[in-house]
């Protein structure tokens, strides 16, 4: 029987030093039923000419040139033209192992499941990277009990990369929003909705670059706190009815707005919002058994001044 085809996203921008690392890593999957769809979202730089490079060189890659309109967008326009039956995440200055594909897609039809994941590993552009785990296991939650884990941020987060979907998840206009940072948290569980189980493997398939270009290692911008303010009224409108996400909520929220407090300026007028989603959320996560561990200190610690936590967190980091 054939394997279905799989098509893999990959939205560029300004990242011509390490886009031939991705793509190399890319082209050389060991399952070959593939369509490679390079999105150059009017990338400044040499980035255009390296992903025509490649596409003249492997017919299955396809490339889109389009003027910028931030990374949601382009992941949205390579979905609507992707061919394949499922679809996966590479970033651009990330780069994967060369059974990332087969693995995910082996991980779905063992567990007849429309969405798996991966472990991943994260490294610094100086950091030596380390071996990927010797001792896989293997998971298969419900589509409820995933989002849990997900937003415990306990196996997997809620990055789209890392993953593997099946198109027809898609199907109804499901899209990333435009427009706003942070994508994936608003997104990633509205998929996992339409899922009825999500199978995860702890093997190391995905290589996740921290640098300090990208939108997560950027200083900090009005549009950081802009868009986390509207990504937390959705999370809390989206489950207002639904009780057994209460806690796993209040972790994810939490642990996001102090993320975002580690790059916002102390005189930040928007600081006050933040500030008292923690002290709203903090005592429910104390409590929580299954929140992590530091998670539980770091709310504890908030009750001395949440001021004083950020500045440790930021000496700590």
């Amino acid at each position: 029987m054939k394997n279905p085809l799989i098509t893999i996203i990959i939205p560029v921008y300004n990242v011509e030093q390490y886009l031939e690392k991705c793509l190399d890593s890319v082209i050389t999957q060991d399952y070959p039923d593939l369509e490679i769809i390079l999105v150059d979202d009017g990338s400044p730089d040499q980035c255009g000419e390296i992903c025509d490079s490649y596409a003249k060189k492997d017919s299955r890659i396809k490339v889109i040139h389009k003027k910028n309109g931030g990374l949601s967008d382009a992941r949205n326009v390579a979905i609507d033209v992707a061919s394949g039956e499922y679809i996966t995440f590479v970033d651009s200055d990330d780069y994967v192992s060369d059974d990332y594909v087969s693995t995910l897609y082996e991980l779905i039809k063992k567990n007849d499941c429309k969405i798996s994941a991966s472990g991943y590993i994260r490294f610094g552009q100086d950091d030596e990277l380390k071996d990927g785990n010797k001792v896989i296991k293997e998971y298969v939650f419900s589509g409820d009990n995933a989002i849990k884990e997900m937003f415990y941020q306990k196996k997997f987060d809620t990055s789209a990369w890392a993953k593997l979907y099946h198109r027809s998840l898609f199907s109804d206009g499901l899209r990333y929003p435009v427009g706003l940072l942070f994508e994936d948290l608003p997104t990633t569980y509205k998929l996992f909705q339409k899922s009825d189980k999500v199978a995860f493997s702890t093997k190391e398939t995905y290589y996740y670059l921290r640098r300090s270009t990208s939108i997560e290692g950027s200083p900090f911008s009005q549009k950081k706190i802009d868009s986390t303010v509207k990504i937390i009224n959705q999370l809390e409108s989206d489950f207002n009815n639904a009780p057994h996400f209460l806690k796993p909520l209040n972790s994810r929220i939490l642990n996001f707005s102090f993320h975002i407090l580690l790059s916002m300026p102390f005189d930040n007028q928007n600081r006050l919002f933040l500030i008292n989603k923690i002290k709203s959320y903090r005592l429910t996560v104390i409590k929580d058994k299954e929140a992590k561990m530091r998670s539980r200190i770091t709310c504890l610690l908030s009750y001395f001044g949440i001021n004083n936590v950020i500045r440790i967190l930021k000496i700590i980091k």
